[in-house]
């Protein structure tokens, strides 16, 4: 059992205003002038146009052919390989315990301690599983950190945890952009943002990268790398005019991205992101963060298909505002952390500084969500697993920092 320590500051991040939408010009009417109104926003006005080149150091190389030029020389593994090659341990956390954390709690665990469970330099975020990308029962789970920036910011990594044992295995693994250096070598630098929510879907794994879009990985293009120097990443050339060895700090594993979608619609919060294999066809939901009630944030829906057959720009296919309803007036429901969509219902996990958060469902045209189970303090993304009906979530917070699933249906 981890003690939840009480005298532990966490620095909770101050996060910016959604920007104000836009308005519609003044029309001209018969014999009259119309007063402007609010334009009403459709779902293709926001859309994200594919990116297939780096934009590292003004370098411009092709992402696809510096992975396999990388490919070539250090190989790749597969997730199962790296699962297999497990170097740290977490432990789950009984029944009892659990409805501590969470009252409508199913299962979970926590980080091996005292590391990870109480690291402060990193901060979980993003929470996708085995049913996601395959539609089956989970066997492995996957989190996104990002690094808060020390001595050395190592910026985003993604932790593979196998779920199917006792006591749960995982291995971090470093996310890198690839790019070329100036004498044409392929090599690769941290990705220095905030890794927000993750969908694995098939082999692809999307992550949010708050107002610039997605960034896209291929899980089959892991690569091994050194990990014998814990402050140099990337290609060290030998000097010679031959390329050298390559480092992922004191990662064994790296995790090239591939390609990105870039926001060039209108001005959205990329903060969580999820799979919906309720939808036909599947579809990917992408909610908002914001910290105030002025703003009311939305949820949009994406076309999903395996990056093979993805399109030049992915267009929304829907977007819905989500309020709540105080004193007669409808008013934003602020800090939502996560999103998820089970057929016609949307649950949305909460956040309250410090104090715990709340996991709500919601259906379009409600002015108000409906309280479903308290969550742990700082809970992040969703990710809805259809085998156990449940939902799993994360912490992001030193002490309280748990990966768990909750059953959906209303607390008490």
């Amino acid at each position: 059992m981890i003690p939840l320590i009480s005298s532990i500051v966490m620095a909770i991040s101050r996060r910016s205003l959604l920007g104000a939408g836009a308005v519609a010009p003044l029309a001209a009417t018969a014999g009259a002038l119309a007063l402007p109104t609010p334009a009403v926003a459709a779902p293709e006005d926001y859309h994200l146009n594919k990116r297939l080149t780096a934009n590292v150091r003004g370098n411009r190389a092709s992402y696809a052919a510096t992975v396999e030029a990388l490919a070539a020389v250090l190989g790749t593994v597969s997730i199962d390989a790296v699962l297999a090659d497990a170097n740290r341990h977490g432990s789950r956390i009984d029944t009892a315990e659990g409805r501590n954390i969470a009252e409508q709690y199913a299962f979970g665990f926590h980080w091996e301690v005292p590391g990870d469970q109480l690291v402060p330099g990193w901060r979980p975020q993003g929470v996708s599983t085995t049913y996601d990308s395959l539609g089956a029962p989970v066997g492995t789970v996957m989190v996104s950190w990002y690094d808060l920036g020390g001595r050395v910011n190592q910026g985003m990594r993604l932790s593979l945890v196998d779920w199917s044992t006792a006591r749960p295995k995982y291995r971090h693994v470093l996310m890198v952009e690839p790019y070329r250096t100036s004498g044409g070598f392929p090599t690769f630098a941290p990705i220095r943002r905030h890794a927000g929510g993750i969908a694995w879907y098939g082999n692809t794994l999307y992550v949010a990268d708050t107002y610039a879009g997605l960034r896209v990985f291929d899980l089959t293009r892991i690569l091994r790398v050194r990990d014998d120097r814990p402050n140099v990443v990337g290609l060290i050339e030998d000097g010679n005019g031959d390329a050298g060895d390559y480092y992922g700090y004191d990662y064994k594993y790296v995790l090239p991205q591939i390609a990105a979608y870039d926001n060039t619609g209108l001005r959205f919060r990329y903060s969580a992101v999820s799979v919906d294999r309720t939808s036909s066809p599947h579809t990917m939901l992408a909610g908002e963060y914001v910290p105030n009630e002025r703003t009311r944030p939305k949820v949009l829906r994406l076309p999903l298909t395996e990056l093979s057959n993805a399109p030049n720009k992915l267009v929304g296919a829907d977007v819905r505002t989500i309020t709540r309803r105080r004193g007669g007036r409808t008013v934003g429901q602020r800090s939502i952390q996560g999103a998820v969509s089970v057929s016609d219902t949307y649950y949305l996990s909460v956040s309250a500084g410090n104090a715990r958060g709340t996991l709500y469902s919601w259906t379009p045209g409600a002015t108000s969500p409906t309280r479903r189970s308290t969550l742990s303090v700082g809970p992040e993304d969703l990710s809805y697993d259809r085998t156990e009906n449940v939902i799993w979530t994360c912490g992001e917070y030193e002490s309280f920092r748990y990966v768990y699933a909750v059953d959906p249906a209303p607390a008490g």
